[in-house]
């Protein structure tokens, strides 16, 4: 039976949400227990992370004042973004490559090295010019020696970032499960230690806790590589990178397309609205990640997959929405019904963000199609036309926020954000339904 006996988009939308008794259960693991067993692994290593990530800004907001929280999640967003753009988009060209390739360490190697020096670069050139452009900037970076660290602290979450995308490529998840585990374990150890030492009002302590835990946890994987008799850092192989080049500036736009809107809020809020609103904000959406990388990892996995084997996108797409949904939906009830209480655990001043965290999970049904799009598209080779619309719907939102925030403060940029996100959905939905049901890959729409 083809795909397209199976049903048209409409009346096979349906099959998303079908029961689950335990033989069907069973069977799902058998037919697809390469894009569950990987998925899995990134979820669980997000989900202890997430875990862990509660515990350490818990601490956090008992060390430093809402304040010095505020400007201390924008350093860390804006430390993010500028690895993801070091990343040089080599993260997501090594999950589409490994998988095809038999000479794997060179490649790595190479992309490691490039990513790492290239976000150094970057967060160097950041230091430098973004005080003289705000104010807030110029609080958020100091004075030159915590300039470096934020430089340091960019190129290592760009070396991270790539090594555990990697292990997706090589289905290794396990790597990356034990590298987040001990980031976000080892950051929650030193906030201590670094509340001691570095104790302001502009969240110096919680950044150096940060790029401390990221650089344990890359030495942690190190020693592990080394005890189980691999090399740690092969010859780079210089020559097959530069033959992928293009590819990689193909997935690092459509990533930076992605990736920006999440990064630059937590930045929008402190300049827009104020550091105090974006400490609440920032808790507020760092607790709904929890069911935001259910989709995200699926489709992480469900490209490396279909890497191998092009011929499964269909099949695998739909079992992606199906489990998309089936925890998607229990998990927006019980964020929805457990938000003041959850933001409540940080301190008082953090509840104002109870109805913004009410709309950022009301935008989850969106989110489904947005991320399942992104590996549909690149599946189907079409980076750059995924690249264009992700990037005008990634520009929508951040004037949207940025209107909302300036009109209604926290409430009225999150209502901004989830009219957009639905707007969005209408049109990364269908192509979507096309590859899952259609029976013919995405030609158009993506």
């Amino acid at each position: 039976m083809t795909d397209m006996a199976r049903g048209s988009p409409r009346t096979a939308l349906w099959r998303v949400l079908p029961g689950t008794p335990r033989a069907a259960v069973q069977a799902a693991w058998h037919q697809h227990r390469d894009l569950l067993s990987n998925a899995g692994s990134l979820l669980m290593s997000s989900g202890v992370a997430s875990l862990l990530g509660v515990v350490y800004w818990a601490v956090a907001t008992r060390l430093f004042s809402q304040r010095a929280v505020g400007y201390a999640s924008a350093s860390v967003s804006a430390m993010t973004l500028l690895g993801t753009i070091g990343m040089l988009g080599l993260g997501t060209l090594l999950v589409g490559e490994l998988p095809r390739r038999r000479d794997r360490a060179g490649l790595v190697a190479a992309a490691l090295l490039s990513c790492g020096s290239g976000a150094l670069l970057i967060g160097l050139g950041f230091a430098v010019v973004a005080p003289r452009v705000s104010v807030n900037f110029a609080v958020m970076i100091g004075p030159p020696a915590r300039g470096l660290l934020f430089a340091a602290g960019v190129a290592a979450t760009a070396v991270a970032l790539v090594f555990d995308q990697a292990t997706i490529g090589l289905m290794r998840g396990s790597l990356q499960l034990g590298r987040n585990i001990a980031f976000a374990a080892a950051k929650v150890a030193v906030l201590p230690v670094t509340a001691i030492v570095l104790h302001d009002q502009f969240g110096a302590g919680i950044t150096l806790s940060w790029v401390a835990g990221l650089a344990l946890s890359l030495a942690l994987v190190a020693v592990r590589l080394r005890l189980g008799g691999e090399p740690v850092l092969p010859r780079p192989d210089w020559g097959v990178l530069r033959g992928l080049g293009g590819t990689s500036m193909a997935h690092n736009w459509l990533n930076l397309a992605m990736m920006m809107p999440f990064y630059l809020l937590p930045v929008l809020v402190t300049v827009i609205v104020s550091p105090t609103a974006n400490a609440a904000f920032y808790i507020a959406v760092m607790l709904t990640t929890f069911l935001f990388i259910v989709p995200a990892h699926l489709a992480t996995v469900l490209f490396a997959v279909v890497a191998a084997d092009p011929g499964v996108i269909a099949r695998k797409l739909r079992f992606a929405l199906r489990v998309s949904f089936l925890i998607g939906l229990p998990g927006m009830a019980a964020l929805i019904g457990g938000a003041h209480l959850a933001l409540g655990l940080f301190g008082k001043g953090y509840t104002v963000a109870t109805v913004p965290m009410w709309l950022v999970t009301l935008g989850y049904p969106a989110a489904v199609p947005k991320s399942l799009y992104i590996a549909v598209c690149r599946a189907s080779g079409q980076l750059s036309r995924a690249a264009v619309v992700l990037s005008a719907c990634s520009g929508l939102e951040m004037a949207a926020a940025a209107a909302g925030g300036i009109a209604g403060g926290l409430y009225g940029l999150s209502l901004a954000l989830l009219a957009v996100r639905y707007a969005e959905a209408l049109v990364t939905t269908p192509p979507v339904l096309r590859a899952a049901f259609g029976g013919r890959p995405v030609r158009t729409g993506c």
